[in-house]
């Protein structure tokens, strides 16, 4: 298992995104000083990026890419894949399909959570969401990588809430370019039991965000993350551990203090 670290690219400025924001060269020091593998890059304007910059400012540092993250173009720009005016609909597909071009570029997922927006009970919408997540999978699949449905608490989401519906989804659509990612702090609110739902999903499981009950670093709240290794070690996950979380009491206290509960549990 690796361990990453939720980052913004620079073009995104949101306090509704739980990751750091701001310089991204300084933000990368603090993870390759504290032995993080990679970042998860949450990103809102896709096919604006220099690609070629990002990838030097992350390879320089012996880090890697971990995943792309979407949550910033709904929270900034107020796009989602799935919304009554189809001129919303329309550019955030054409986001989404940007975010697999430069997720592809570096052979890693997609993740896709509340950038889904909300089916409100129709089946209309429902049928608005299934076609953006099969268009994306479709796209994904003909690049080599993955969109990754997240599962989250109802609070946020109307669709999708346990890592079972997140399974259950991922046979529906029965596609390549498509799996799931599980998130711990909407996995504590919504899901029976870690270690089950873990397991049960496993065949369509590609990634972990981590964060505790409180949104902290992990061990900053009262997660079982000893729970979570073990079951993860048991059906052999060799994917990321991607922390997004608050950054108190710092950003570089909060990493530091993540990775080396990971760590300790972990073994590495």
């Amino acid at each position: 298992m690796k361990i990453g670290f939720s980052v913004a690219s620079p073009e995104v400025n949101t306090p509704q995104l739980p990751a750091q924001q701001g310089d991204l060269d300084a933000n990368l020091d603090v993870l390759a000083g504290l032995g993080y593998d990679g970042v998860e890059l949450s990103v809102r304007l896709p096919e604006e990026l220099d690609v070629a910059a990002i990838e030097k400012a992350v390879s320089t540092r012996d880090l890697e890419i971990a995943s792309i993250h979407t949550a910033a173009i709904g929270f900034q720009d107020k796009l989602w894949l799935c919304h009554p005016d189809e001129a919303v609909r329309t550019e955030a597909l054409a986001r989404l399909i940007s975010a697999i071009d430069v997720a592809a570029h570096f052979s890693v997922d997609v993740l896709v959570g509340s950038f889904r927006g909300k089916i409100g009970g129709s089946e209309e919408a429902r049928s608005w969401m299934y076609d953006a997540f099969r268009r994306g999978s479709d796209h994904a699949a003909h690049h080599g990588n993955r969109v990754l449905f997240e599962p989250q608490a109802r609070f946020s989401v109307d669709f999708g809430f346990t890592a079972q519906d997140g399974a259950a989804f991922a046979a529906e659509l029965d596609s390549p370019g498509f799996g799931v990612m599980l998130d711990t702090y909407h996995m504590n609110i919504e899901d029976a039991s870690f270690a089950r739902s873990i397991f049960e999903c496993r065949e369509h499981l590609h990634y972990l965000q981590i964060s505790d009950s409180n949104r902290m670093y992990p061990g900053g709240g009262h997660i079982d993350y000893g729970e979570i290794i073990n079951a993860l070690q048991a059906i052999d996950f060799e994917g990321y551990l991607s922390m997004q979380i608050l950054r108190e009491p710092s950003y570089a206290k909060a990493a530091e203090w993540g990775i080396m509960h990971l760590r300790s549990l972990i073994g590495d």
